[in-house]
C-alpha cells in the first residue's frame, strides 16, 4: 500500500513539473506572455520519439486542422468572399500552413513505436500575436526522460 502511495506522489509530482515547464516554455514563445491564458492541459503521456503518434493522436490532429479549414471556409463563404484584408483569416491560414508543414514532416511520416524517449503533453491556450490579434492554439511539447527540458514542440492553430 505504501508503494502505491509513493508511485502516485511521484506521478503527481512529475505531472506538475512537466505541466509547469510546458507553460513556461509557451510563455517564452508567445509575443505577449502577460496576456497568455491557458485553456486546457492534457495528461502527460509517454513519448516514443517525436515521429511516433498513436492513431487517436493523428485523428485528433487531423480533426483540429479540419475545424480550422471549416472556420476559414465559413468566414469566406467557401472562398467566394475572400478578403485579403481580413486579418483573422489571413493569420489563421498562415498558422495553418505552418502547422501543415509540421504535420507532413512529422505526423504523416509517423514511424513505428520505438524506444521510450520521454514525455509529451498538449496545452491549449489563447494569446495575442505580434500585431495584437487574439488567437487560440494547441501546442504539443516533448520532454526528455527526466521531464526536465523540452526537446521539441509544435503548434496547431485552433479556430
Amino acid at each position: 500500500m505504501l508503494l502505491g502511495g509513493l508511485l502516485t506522489v511521484g506521478c503527481t509530482d512529475r505531472k506538475e513539473k512537466i505541466t509547469a515547464l510546458a507553460k513556461e516554455s509557451i510563455k517564452g514563445q508567445v509575443a505577449y506572455p502577460k496576456q497568455l491564458k491557458f485553456i486546457g492541459v492534457s495528461e502527460i503521456d509517454s513519448a516514443f520519439g517525436t515521429n511516433y503518434y498513436t492513431r487517436n493522436e493523428i485523428m485528433g490532429i487531423m480533426t483540429t486542422m479540419k475545424k480550422v479549414t471549416d472556420a476559414i471556409m465559413k468566414r469566406t463563404s467557401n472562398m467566394t468572399k475572400f478578403d485579403p484584408e481580413d486579418n483573422y483569416v489571413m493569420r489563421l491560414a498562415e498558422r495553418q500552413m505552418k502547422a501543415t508543414d509540421e504535420i507532413r514532416s512529422r505526423i504523416m511520416q509517423s514511424k513505428e513505436k520505438g524506444e521510450w524517449s520521454g514525455w509529451k503533453i498538449k496545452v491549449d491556450y489563447q494569446c495575442n500575436d505580434k500585431d495584437g490579434m487574439t488567437y487560440r492554439a494547441e501546442r504539443w511539447l516533448f520532454f526528455d526522460k527526466k521531464g526536465e527540458s523540452v526537446t521539441y514542440s509544435f503548434e496547431l492553430p485552433l479556430p
